[in-house]
């Protein structure tokens, strides 16, 4: 009888114990490149699912840095596997975190699953609102080179946000950082306001942003919503510093409001971004008072193999440009096609194209211009 009863309280326990713990099937990130073949991306985590709550992550409106990173590291100690956040708002701080740039820090093999956009919402802390620091970033980004820090990591179904629109935002420090990284999906992911940039994808290959929302009232200099760049002095805060170019990155399906001057940037500080697809997005230039490049780069960057399609802008000021790719002459465009994009509103110019040094530059179709008599300009 004694063993049984011992027997039956050894079960009880490690029910309550795995009551946050169960398995699921792995899933597959299928990203496309320009060329229209799928990379078909299995996650490599070991299969289990973890309740953010069982290690006593809760949305309550309170720092909840340290409860999030505990049952990261656990995922990280069993292989991979998927965090489910719930309900409310998580505060996140460098006060509490391991790292003294990021808050979180996500290990390879790892999912981040919030309960729904606007319902799950991982947020700054107010009291460190004008410090710098990333939210988000891959584990390993400032000590391992090349695409060899953590990857494998998918992101979605939450609103990230530094928080309200400030007079006195930060410098460095973006919601979502991606250094190094191979093989990331974001997807239904909402960010709000952005100090910095919602996403940058910096020296990171096999990278796909979709399904998202970002509404950005933040006017602040140099805050792309999602940038894209080589890992260099001007990228993450804290970044291994080795050039690393960026290969293979989507941005397809969102939608994006955003007060930047430049809302998509497709290259920064010298890169050469090579397969690059941006597709059916829907871009606002909220900016009233000043203009603004809803997609472009840097003139000192190079973009080998790009397909820019069926995206929706839509203007509000007189110096605004829809597309804007002008590249110096030490740099190269290549393989660039440009099809289907609707551009309206007041702007400068819809398309400013400078391929005076390019080659294979092919198939601009443009669908259709508003306030202008001569929307496109080409230079070659």
């Amino acid at each position: 009888m004694m063993r049984m009863k011992l027997s039956m309280f050894f079960l009880m326990v490690v029910c309550i114990f795995f009551s946050g713990i169960y398995f699921a099937s792995a899933s597959d990130i299928r990203i496309s490149n320009v060329s229209g073949t799928k990379h078909d991306i299995l996650h490599k985590g070991r299969n289990f699912v973890v309740k953010a709550a069982a290690f006593g992550a809760v949305g309550n409106g309170t720092d909840q840095t340290r409860a999030i990173q505990s049952a990261l590291n656990h995922l990280e100690s069993i292989g991979g596997g998927k965090l489910v956040l719930g309900k409310g708002t998580f505060l996140l701080s460098l006060a509490k975190s391991v790292h003294d740039k990021a808050c979180i820090i996500i290990p390879a093999g790892v999912t981040i699953e919030g309960s729904g956009v606007g319902v799950t919402i991982l947020k700054r802390i107010s009291s460190e609102r004008k410090q710098n620091g990333i939210l988000l970033v891959n584990k390993g980004y400032d000590t391992k080179g090349e695409y060899k820090a953590a990857g494998n990591i998918t992101l979605r179904n939450f609103t990230i946000t530094d928080g309200a629109v400030t007079s006195k935002p930060r410098k460095y420090g973006d919601l979502i950082a991606l250094g190094h990284a191979d093989n990331v999906l974001i997807e239904r992911v909402q960010s709000l306001n952005h100090d910095q940039h919602f996403i940058d994808i910096c020296g990171s290959r096999n990278v796909a942003v979709r399904n998202s929302i970002s509404n950005n009232l933040q006017d602040t200099y140099g805050t792309a919503t999602i940038q894209v760049d080589r890992a260099q002095n001007l990228g993450i805060w804290g970044l291994l510093l080795d050039g690393t170019n960026p290969q293979n990155v989507t941005i397809e399906n969102n939608k994006i409001t955003s007060m930047s001057e430049l809302v998509l940037q497709l290259g920064h500080d010298q890169s050469t971004v090579e397969n690059l697809n941006v597709v059916r997005n829907v871009i606002t230039g909220a900016n009233t008072a000043k203009g603004q490049i809803a997609i472009g780069k840097d003139e000192d960057t190079s973009i080998l193999t790009a397909n820019i399609k069926d995206n929706q802008i839509k203007l509000n000021n007189e110096k605004s440009i829809g597309i804007n790719l002008v590249t110096d002459t030490a740099n190269r465009l290549e393989n660039i096609s440009i099809s289907g994009n609707v551009i309206t509103g007041k702007m400068r110019t819809a398309t400013f194209i400078n391929s005076a040094v390019s080659t294979g530059f092919e198939n601009i179709l443009y669908s259709l211009y508003v306030d202008l008599s001569s929307a496109m300009r080409v230079l070659y």
